[in-house]
């Protein structure tokens, strides 16, 4: 018998048994028991409902090639389940809820939904666990592939895209934090303390504080961060929106359309804020978009993408002022906040100067200030005359002397960025991007419940944000396509209702003449 037949042996695509003998070199997986009608525990292929998200995420994966992972299995010993059921179980619990893998094991014990996407296999949570931890760049590909199919569906658009971050709880407490500045302020006040009246004990206690201290400050200032978590090391100290600083992972989404909304591509890191992310997101967009198929015109794909304030920072306006011409970027400006006085009264803001074109400037009062004098390259200063006589002083400046400092580069920048939000159309792009990624995640943090990562490694953290967002995007390409089938459905069979009636009371009306 030559290899040939071997390769076409049914018992090998189907993982169940065959009258020939399957070659060493090729796996052996275990059948599909989903479609079993004399199971004890129910036949999940007869019991779950045709329109069931389950059967959504088992016919997604069914297109998906898992030849890859199928052959890093051998062909000795037990037969492992297929990765295609792994897959879909972790996917299809992200889903409704189960992040942890103990929740999804017990699930492919219990639950008729898990068992038709696992297969009709019982999963341990180690198995999970393991799978989850070695496949975080297939869950990254398979992302890739929705918006890839989204996009030959006609369903993303490069005119429309928003960008945001949000916060994702670390598996990981606050006693594992450790903070640049906290460690700076003790290490001032260790070094204060009188260490030769100490016994052994308390001094041994004394250098472990010293050492702990200086690590920490070490490791900060080594990777540039503020924080860091000694058990998690993906994760920094950040606020959250209920105003606990907390443990946390950020995440960086990009979105496509309001009605659609495609998740375009994500960044994972431990930034505390969005400043800075501008670039590295608008960029990865639009690798993701050009990988998926959209054609680029003068180097890049017509990209306009909408942020919220937390992009004002001077790399980000940078960016949006020198790639005008590949990204066009849109950001609203808020008025900067009033500040007032001990009497309540408002004080003067940088609007009531007037910098002059040759340099000069003049205060509320309109008193010539001194100066400029020269900071930086792009920075200079002014200090006010005549001060502490001023009436106005109070709502001027509680100092001696109001000064007044201004960056050219940055005023130059929001300038720039304020003329694009006066454009025609810009501030009505601007609005989409609350429809656009907001939603996004709503969904996942209270539907999917994904507040929480359910790992302190890297990999896993990595692994289980793909997959939530790739299981996210699995959901919306099915409710999209039904969406389109039921109004292509409704469009025909409207005119043909209206013309068959139309006929039958032209047939009433000939017989009652």
């Amino acid at each position: 018998m030559n290899t040939a037949a071997f390769q076409l042996d049914p018992g090998f695509a189907t993982g169940g048994r065959s009258m020939f003998r399957v070659p060493r070199g090729i796996p052996r997986f275990h059948s599909d028991h989903s479609y079993d009608r004399n199971a004890v525990r129910g036949c999940p292929a007869e019991a779950v409902p045709a329109d069931h998200v389950a059967r959504v995420v088992r016919d997604y994966l069914r297109s998906v090639d898992f030849s890859v992972q199928e052959l890093a299995h051998s062909a000795l010993g037990r037969k492992p389940v297929h990765p295609r059921f792994k897959a879909g179980a972790l996917l299809y619990g992200s889903l409704v809820g189960l992040h942890h893998a103990s929740e999804v094991a017990r699930a492919t014990e219990t639950d008729l939904a898990m068992r038709l996407v696992s297969g009709g296999n019982a999963l341990s949570a180690e198995t999970l666990k393991l799978y989850r931890r070695e496949n975080a760049d297939f869950f990254k590909s398979l992302l890739a592939r929705t918006v890839k199919d989204a996009a030959v569906l006609g369903l993303v658009n490069a005119q429309d895209l928003a960008t945001d971050g949000v916060r994702l709880r670390a598996d990981a407490s606050l006693k594992s934090m450790r903070t640049l500045s906290r460690s700076q302020r003790r290490l001032e006040e260790l070094q204060q303390v009188d260490t030769s009246g100490m016994s052994e004990a308390a001094k041994a206690k004394h250098d472990a504080k010293v050492a702990k201290h200086q690590a920490a400050v070490a490791r900060c200032e080594q990777e540039g961060r503020t924080s860091h978590s000694i058990t998690d090391p993906a994760a920094a100290l950040m606020k959250f929106p209920n105003g606990a600083a907390l443990p946390g992972h950020r995440i960086t989404a990009t979105t496509a359309g309001v009605e659609e909304r495609i998740v375009i591509d994500v960044i994972i890191d431990n930034a505390p804020v969005d400043f800075g992310h501008l670039e590295q997101a608008c960029e990865s967009a639009r690798e993701a978009l050009l990988a998926a198929g959209f054609e680029a015109k003068e180097g890049a794909p017509a990209m306009q993408v909408a942020a919220d304030p937390g992009y004002l920072s001077e790399a980000d306006l940078r960016y949006a002022d020198e790639n005008r011409n590949r990204v066009d970027v849109v950001i609203h400006q808020p008025a900067a906040p009033e500040r007032k006085n001990e009497n309540g009264e408002a004080k003067f803001d940088r609007s009531r100067f007037e910098i002059r074109p040759d340099g000069t400037a003049v205060c509320p009062a309109g008193t010539p200030m001194e100066g400029p004098k020269k900071l930086d390259q792009h920075r200079r200063a002014w200090k006010g005359v005549g001060c502490a006589t001023c009436p106005m002083q109070a709502k001027c400046t509680s100092a001696q002397r109001r000064t007044l400092t201004q960056d050219q580069e940055t005023d130059r920048l929001h300038g720039s960025m304020a003329a694009r939000m006066a454009q025609e159309g810009a501030a009505a792009r601007y609005n989409r991007r609350m429809c656009t990624v907001e939603p996004v995640f709503s969904y996942t943090e209270d539907v999917m419940r994904f507040v929480r990562s359910s790992s302190r490694l890297q990999a896993t953290v990595r692994s289980e944000i793909y997959m939530n967002f790739a299981a996210y995007n699995i959901v919306r390409l099915a409710k999209l396509k039904k969406g389109r089938i039921l109004r292509v459905y409704v469009t025909l069979w409207y005119p043909l209702r209206g013309v068959a009636g139309a006929s039958q009371r032209h047939e009433s009306s000939k017989r009652r003449s």
